[in-house]
Protein backbone atom coordinates (compact mmCIF):
# COMPACT_ATOMS: atom_id res chain seq x y z
CA UNK A 1 0.00 0.00 0.00
CA UNK A 2 1.58 3.33 -0.96
CA UNK A 3 1.78 5.87 1.67
CA UNK A 4 -0.14 9.35 1.55
CA UNK A 5 2.91 11.28 1.13
CA UNK A 6 4.28 9.29 -1.65
CA UNK A 7 1.37 10.29 -3.78
CA UNK A 8 1.17 14.01 -2.69
CA UNK A 9 5.26 15.38 -1.79
CA UNK A 10 7.16 13.28 -3.99
CA UNK A 11 5.13 14.22 -7.24
CA UNK A 12 4.37 9.90 -7.38
CA UNK A 13 3.28 9.70 -11.09
CA UNK A 14 4.37 6.26 -12.22
CA UNK A 15 4.37 5.60 -15.40
CA UNK A 16 1.37 3.94 -17.96
CA UNK A 17 2.76 0.89 -19.33
CA UNK A 18 1.86 2.04 -22.97
CA UNK A 19 3.76 4.93 -22.15
CA UNK A 20 6.91 2.86 -20.72
CA UNK A 21 6.69 0.75 -23.60
CA UNK A 22 7.24 3.53 -25.70
CA UNK A 23 9.88 5.03 -23.85
CA UNK A 24 11.94 1.48 -24.06
CA UNK A 25 11.20 1.45 -27.75
CA UNK A 26 13.24 5.19 -28.40
CA UNK A 27 16.61 3.27 -26.91
CA UNK A 28 18.41 2.49 -30.26
CA UNK A 29 21.20 0.17 -28.81
CA UNK A 30 18.62 -2.68 -27.27
CA UNK A 31 21.55 -4.21 -25.31
CA UNK A 32 21.01 -3.59 -22.56
CA UNK A 33 24.02 -5.05 -20.23
CA UNK A 34 23.23 -2.40 -17.11
CA UNK A 35 20.37 -0.01 -16.94
CA UNK A 36 19.95 2.75 -13.98
CA UNK A 37 16.21 3.81 -12.93
CA UNK A 38 16.89 7.36 -11.08
CA UNK A 39 13.37 7.47 -9.43
CA UNK A 40 12.42 4.06 -9.91
CA UNK A 41 9.12 4.51 -7.54
CA UNK A 42 7.18 1.25 -7.70
CA UNK A 43 8.97 -0.23 -11.01
CA UNK A 44 7.13 0.70 -13.26
CA UNK A 45 9.42 1.32 -15.96
CA UNK A 46 11.86 -1.80 -14.98
CA UNK A 47 8.64 -3.66 -15.09
CA UNK A 48 8.17 -2.69 -19.16
CA UNK A 49 11.72 -3.99 -19.85
CA UNK A 50 11.83 -5.80 -23.16
CA UNK A 51 12.30 -9.32 -22.43
CA UNK A 52 11.83 -8.90 -18.50
CA UNK A 53 11.22 -12.23 -17.48
CA UNK A 54 12.74 -15.14 -16.19
CA UNK A 55 15.18 -15.22 -19.42
CA UNK A 56 16.21 -11.40 -18.50
CA UNK A 57 16.78 -11.26 -14.68
CA UNK A 58 19.83 -11.60 -13.94
CA UNK A 59 21.61 -11.07 -17.37
CA UNK A 60 20.86 -7.56 -16.95
CA UNK A 61 22.15 -5.71 -14.22
CA UNK A 62 19.11 -3.19 -13.14
CA UNK A 63 19.84 -0.57 -10.08
CA UNK A 64 17.75 1.84 -9.38
CA UNK A 65 17.32 5.02 -7.11
CA UNK A 66 14.00 5.85 -4.98
CA UNK A 67 13.88 8.56 -2.56
CA UNK A 68 10.15 7.11 -0.83
CA UNK A 69 11.96 4.71 1.45
CA UNK A 70 8.22 3.33 1.86
CA UNK A 71 8.33 1.63 -1.79
CA UNK A 72 11.94 -0.19 -1.45
CA UNK A 73 9.43 -3.36 -0.44
CA UNK A 74 7.78 -3.37 -3.67
CA UNK A 75 11.36 -2.97 -5.53
CA UNK A 76 13.16 -5.56 -3.62
CA UNK A 77 10.64 -8.43 -4.11
CA UNK A 78 11.46 -7.38 -8.51
CA UNK A 79 14.76 -10.06 -8.84
CA UNK A 80 17.60 -8.57 -10.46
CA UNK A 81 17.09 -5.04 -8.89
CA UNK A 82 19.46 -3.33 -7.03
CA UNK A 83 18.52 0.03 -5.29
CA UNK A 84 21.81 1.77 -4.88
CA UNK A 85 20.26 4.94 -3.50
CA UNK A 86 17.81 7.21 -2.70
CA UNK A 87 18.40 10.85 -4.17
CA UNK A 88 19.44 10.39 -7.89
CA UNK A 89 20.01 14.31 -7.58
CA UNK A 90 23.44 13.11 -4.83
CA UNK A 91 24.14 10.13 -6.61
CA UNK A 92 27.72 9.27 -7.89
CA UNK A 93 29.28 7.70 -10.85
CA UNK A 94 27.03 6.44 -13.66
CA UNK A 95 30.29 5.50 -16.13
CA UNK A 96 29.34 1.62 -15.84
CA UNK A 97 25.32 2.35 -17.10
CA UNK A 98 24.78 1.42 -21.16
CA UNK A 99 21.30 3.09 -20.63
CA UNK A 100 19.27 5.80 -17.82
CA UNK A 101 15.77 5.43 -18.56
CA UNK A 102 13.78 7.83 -15.65
CA UNK A 103 10.36 9.63 -15.17
CA UNK A 104 11.60 12.44 -12.19
CA UNK A 105 9.11 14.28 -10.44
CA UNK A 106 8.18 16.94 -12.66
CA UNK A 107 9.02 19.85 -10.72
CA UNK A 108 12.68 18.53 -10.88
CA UNK A 109 12.84 17.22 -14.16
CA UNK A 110 15.55 19.22 -15.89
CA UNK A 111 17.95 18.98 -13.00
CA UNK A 112 17.57 15.03 -12.92
CA UNK A 113 18.33 14.62 -16.86
CA UNK A 114 21.22 17.17 -16.38
CA UNK A 115 22.54 14.54 -13.71
CA UNK A 116 21.88 11.95 -15.63
CA UNK A 117 23.73 13.66 -18.69
CA UNK A 118 26.76 14.36 -16.33
CA UNK A 119 27.08 11.09 -15.21
CA UNK A 120 26.63 9.22 -18.23
CA UNK A 121 29.74 7.91 -20.05
CA UNK A 122 28.86 6.35 -23.08
CA UNK A 123 25.20 5.84 -22.27
CA UNK A 124 21.56 6.17 -23.74
CA UNK A 125 19.11 8.73 -21.87
CA UNK A 126 15.53 8.43 -22.35
CA UNK A 127 13.64 10.88 -19.65
CA UNK A 128 9.77 11.80 -19.53
CA UNK A 129 9.61 15.24 -18.78
CA UNK A 130 6.88 17.75 -17.93
CA UNK A 131 6.59 19.39 -21.93
CA UNK A 132 6.80 23.04 -20.51
CA UNK A 133 10.42 22.10 -19.49
CA UNK A 134 11.58 22.47 -22.89
CA UNK A 135 8.95 24.35 -24.48
CA UNK A 136 9.16 27.12 -22.48
CA UNK A 137 12.99 27.03 -20.21
CA UNK A 138 12.77 30.30 -17.70
CA UNK A 139 16.01 29.18 -15.83
CA UNK A 140 19.78 28.96 -16.79
CA UNK A 141 19.16 24.66 -16.49
CA UNK A 142 16.30 24.43 -18.47
CA UNK A 143 17.78 26.29 -21.28
CA UNK A 144 20.97 24.43 -20.74
CA UNK A 145 19.23 21.20 -21.16
CA UNK A 146 17.36 22.24 -24.32
CA UNK A 147 20.72 23.07 -25.76
CA UNK A 148 21.88 19.64 -25.34
CA UNK A 149 19.10 18.35 -26.79
CA UNK A 150 19.07 20.13 -30.05
CA UNK A 151 23.02 19.25 -30.20
CA UNK A 152 22.37 15.21 -29.26
CA UNK A 153 19.19 14.27 -29.26
CA UNK A 154 15.37 14.89 -30.08
CA UNK A 155 11.69 15.42 -28.35
CA UNK A 156 8.82 13.75 -28.40
CA UNK A 157 5.53 15.85 -27.36
CA UNK A 158 2.46 13.28 -25.78
CA UNK A 159 -0.68 15.04 -24.56
CA UNK A 160 -2.96 12.94 -22.12
CA UNK A 161 -0.24 10.25 -21.67
CA UNK A 162 -0.89 9.90 -17.78
CA UNK A 163 -5.15 9.81 -18.86
CA UNK A 164 -7.06 6.54 -18.75
CA UNK A 165 -7.77 3.15 -17.74
CA UNK A 166 -4.27 1.92 -16.59
CA UNK A 167 -3.35 5.09 -15.13
CA UNK A 168 -2.84 4.75 -11.67
CA UNK A 169 -2.94 8.62 -11.11
CA UNK A 170 -4.12 10.99 -13.77
CA UNK A 171 -2.93 14.36 -15.00
CA UNK A 172 -3.76 16.32 -17.89
CA UNK A 173 -0.37 17.67 -17.98
CA UNK A 174 1.86 17.09 -21.69
CA UNK A 175 4.87 15.42 -21.31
Amino acid sequence: MLKAFTTQDHEFYPTPAALANKMWDKFKDKDYTRVLEPSAGSGNLIKAMPRWDSRCRGSVEVDVCELDMGLHPLLKEMPGVNIVGLDFLEFGDGAAYSHILLNPPFSQGVAHVLKAWSIGFACEIVALLNAQSIKNPTAKEGRMLCNRIAQHGHVEFIQDAFLGEDVLRETGVEV
